[in-house]
Parts: C-alpha cells; sequence; structure tokens
C-alpha cells in the first residue's frame, strides 16, 4: 500500500476516534486542520464554521496561517463564490490564490505565500457546518486521493461538530426542564396544600397548570378574627413570564391585605403594583373576596375574572361586581359588593382554562356546559364536586390537547 494512501487511511481512523471521543470541539478543529496539513503536504490549513444567522465563515482552527492573514476581514458567504460554490457540495480547486479571481483577498494570499489551494465543504446527512481550505506554497495539482481524504475529514469533522452540538441542546433542554421542574415545585408550594377551617363553609380545590409553570393562582389568606380571604386568578400567558407575574400578584395581594382596607382598595394598589412591573400585554384577571366569620356572606370584587358562579336552588347567580382586569391601567377604579349566603348554596370559582377547554372538533365546553356539570354532580362535597367538573371537561375533550391551565375551586355553605 503507498505510503500516501496509508497515511490517510490512519488520518481517517484517528479523526473518528477523536470525534467519538471527546466533546472538546476546539481540540478537534486545531488537531484535524494539523493532521490534514501534514497528510496532504500542504503549507496551511484553515477551518471556518458558517453561521448561519450572519452568513459569515468565522475562522475556528487553523494550521500555520499567521495572524495578519487571519486579520485581513470578514469571509461572507455570498462574497466569496469559492466558499459559496464548496458549502453547496462542490471541490474547488484554486491553481494560484494571488491571481485567481474568484479569492477576495489575493494580495493578503500573496504576501502569506498561498499559491495552490482546494476547498471542500463540512457536510453530515445534507448539513454543511463549514468549509475546509488547505494551501500550498507552490503550484499543485492535487490528487484524487488527496480529494478524497479532504473530503473524508469535512464529512467526519461536520459529524462531530454536529452531534456535539446536538449533545450540547440536550444538555441545555435537560438543565432547563430541571430548572423549569424546580420552579414549578416553588411556585405549586405557593398553592395552599389544604384550605383553612371556617365556620360557614368548606372548600375544594383543583389546580393543574398544562406545564410545570403555569399563570393560574388560588390562595386563602387568613387575616385573623375569622375572617378569610380567598383569590383566583388567571395571568396571561404561560411558562416562566406568566410564573413570575403570578408570583408577584400574590405578594402584592397579600401584602396590601394585611391590613383594614376595604376591598376596592386593595385590589386597587395590586393593580398600581403590577402596572409599575409589567408591559401593557402583560395582564391579570383576579378575583378577591372576604368571607366573613360571623355571617353568612361574602364581600368580593371581580376584576375581569371569569364571574364565580353562586347556586342556590336550580338558579345560577354570576358575582360580575368590579372593574378591568389589573395591570394594565394605574387609575382603574374597582368596585365591591356583599352577596349574603346561605345553607345549601354552592359557589363555583373557576379559570377559564375550564371553559376554554377544546375537543376535536373545535368546540369549547363553555359555560353551558359547566352548569350542567356543576347540577349534575351538586350533591358531592366539595373536593369531589371539583374533581368532577374537572372530569366532565377532560371527557369533553378526550385526547385534544390543551393549551391553558385549568383551576377550580369549589365552597359549600353550611
Amino acid at each position: 500500500m503507498p505510503p500516501e494512501y496509508s497515511d490517510a487511511l490512519d488520518t481517517i481512523f484517528d479523526l473518528y476516534e477523536w470525534f467519538a471521543g471527546t466533546r472538546d470541539l476546539q481540540f478537534i478543529l486545531e488537531q484535524t486542520a494539523e493532521r490534514i496539513a501534514r497528510v496532504i503536504n500542504a503549507k496551511a490549513c484553515g477551518i471556518r464554521l458558517l453561521n448561519e444567522e450572519t452568513g459569515e465563515l468565522v475562522i475556528k482552527a487553523v494550521y500555520n496561517l499567521s495572524d495578519d492573514y487571519l486579520d485581513k476581514g470578514p469571509v461572507m458567504l455570498g462574497q466569496n463564490p469559492i466558499d459559496t460554490a464548496a458549502v453547496s457540495g462542490e471541490t474547488v480547486y484554486i491553481e494560484d490564490a494571488a491571481t485567481d479571481p474568484r479569492v477576495r483577498y489575493r494580495e493578503q494570499a500573496r504576501k502569506e505565500g498561498l499559491v495552490s489551494g482546494l476547498c471542500v465543504p463540512m457536510t453530515y446527512r445534507g448539513r454543511t457546518v463549514g468549509v475546509i481550505r488547505v494551501y500550498t506554497g507552490k503550484r499543485h495539482k492535487f490528487t484524487s486521493r488527496q480529494e478524497s481524504l479532504l473530503r473524508s475529514a469535512g464529512s467526519q469533522a461536520a459529524a462531530g461538530l454536529i452531534e456535539a452540538r446536538l449533545a450540547e441542546e440536550q444538555r441545555e433542554n435537560e438543565y432547563y426542564e430541571r430548572q423549569m421542574h424546580d420552579a414549578g415545585e416553588v411556585q405549586r408550594r405557593m398553592i395552599p396544600e389544604r384550605p383553612p377551617p371556617h365556620e360557614f363553609a368548606r372548600f375544594g380545590c383543583v389546580y393543574n397548570p398544562t406545564i410545570e409553570l403555569g399563570g393560574d393562582f388560588y390562595d386563602f389568606i387568613e387575616l385573623g378574627k375569622g375572617f378569610v380571604g380567598f383569590a383566583i386568578a388567571d395571568v396571561v400567558g404561560k411558562g416562566i413570564p406568566a410564573a413570575l407575574i403570578m408570583s408577584s400578584a400574590r405578594s402584592a395581594l397579600r401584602a396590601h391585605s394585611a391590613g383594614k382596607a376595604a376591598l376596592h382598595r386593595i385590589v386597587s394598589r395590586v393593580n398600581r403594583h403590577l402596572c409599575r412591573d409589567t408591559l401593557a400585554s402583560e395582564f391579570v384577571t383576579l378575583f378577591y373576596g372576604v368571607f366573613h366569620p360571623d355571617r353568612r356572606e361574602l364581600a368580593y370584587v371581580n376584576a375581569g375574572h371569569d364571574p364565580p358562579l353562586l347556586l342556590r336552588g336550580d338558579t345560577f347567580t354570576e358575582l360580575e361586581t368590579g372593574g378591568l382586569v389589573v395591570g394594565i391601567i394605574p387609575t382603574a377604579i374597582y368596585e365591591e359588593d356583599v352577596v349574603k349566603l346561605e345553607p345549601g348554596d354552592t359557589l363555583i370559582f373557576y379559570t377559564d382554562g375550564v371553559v376554554d377547554t377544546l375537543n376535536f372538533a373545535g368546540e369549547s365546553f363553555g359555560r353551558v356546559r359547566l352548569r350542567e356539570s356543576i347540577l349534575k354532580h351538586r350533591g358531592c362535597e366539595p373536593p369531589e364536586l371539583a374533581q368532577q367538573i374537572k372530569w366532565d371537561t377532560r371527557r369533553f375533550a378526550g385526547l385534544a390537547p390543551q393549551t391553558d391551565d385549568l383551576t377550580i375551586v369549589v365552597a359549600k355553605i353550611v
């Protein structure tokens, strides 16, 4: 076997081992550039990777090229026919870099002593990530074996780079998933584990975010002397932004509820707090009420939230007194109301994920089906009633994917 052919096979085998055994991309590229140049007996070698956003071929590894040459200027794919041809899959031969009109920096090539060159793509499974160029110090016609070696090296390098990038993306995704999971656990700790006891009310709750971090929340706030505050809210959006706004809204509500201010003033303060911290497109629908300890009544403000339902006998009443959603207009004015409650009344608080649940036909569960579900299961205790409403939405949706969080809180008056 000719020595040149043997060296080429050894080089390909070594490249394969490097790419399989390490994720140090810089080491891989530098070793590739040097090994290729030595086997081909070239003066210099350069490896450039394509920045798909800018179209620049960015130098990543070189062998025997000076800093002055490397600082000659950017190499943009659209301005270099040699690299454009290589990226499209061709092997491009340069007889004399100092005179070839396709070479953009001919004078710099002459000063560097670069004469003949070969440019090949770094392609793996149809994806080109860059180019490899080799140069000789005198006119040279590259053999078919040299061309084959260079193309094989380019494919090996591309495979290593793509697989390393995929591995890095997987690690980043796993890290992100862990962070989301941990943040979701913290957020779920903000949701009350169990409702507080109350003289006249029994509660049941369901909280189902569609992803780790949700934009819904409900909260019970013990205000002293038997008063119990209750809030249910829905933040526009999903994921981390919605979770952060949810946390801010919950903290503001708890802080401003600590005093003895009227409910409409508390909601106004929460609104101003959110207006300072959010964009115009970021807002919260909020229902906040307080159960009286000595009388069967609920004082409340509804800030743009889906109206909770009061079921008395066979009649539903919507609790809708309030005002705009919070977080948009700092000067928004809110009204409060007091609803007198009776033994046997049932209150259903929910977020729009309930009524907006979709089936495969694109139909929403809607408010009519919600009322039918409440009537069907009205004899259940609050925790079971909340679960039955949730399962009615699930049966309606079937296997259709859902994109909205779902929260239900039921209160029965005794």
